[in-house]
């Protein structure tokens, strides 16, 4: 009986926990940047804009993109190449 009341409050911590995790953790591949890159990359130029970074965000992914934008854009031409996009997503261990 215990047993049955401890049930849905087991399930609550299992979906957070697997919410918390990155995507390699869950199983499930983290996507590839140059793919990411060139999707964004709308006029094939080879760098994105700050519009082609913003275009397609979620509205809490829009609240910091200019942030990231800028930390992307290590050479600060307002501009990020592959290389910045590549370095700026790697993974964090």
């Amino acid at each position: 009986m215990k047993l049955v009341a401890w049930l849905p409050r087991l399930a609550l911590v299992a979906a957070l926990a697997t919410v918390a995790l990155p995507a390699a953790a869950q199983g499930k591949k983290a996507p590839d940047p140059e793919k990411t890159f060139k999707r964004k990359d709308t006029n094939g130029d080879g760098f994105l804009s700050l519009d082609e970074f913003k275009a397609n965000l979620k509205d809490k992914q829009l609240e910091n993109a200019d942030k990231r934008f800028g930390r992307l854009d290590s050479n600060g031409d307002k501009k990020v190449s592959l290389e910045e996009f590549k370095a700026g997503n790697k993974p964090k261990n």
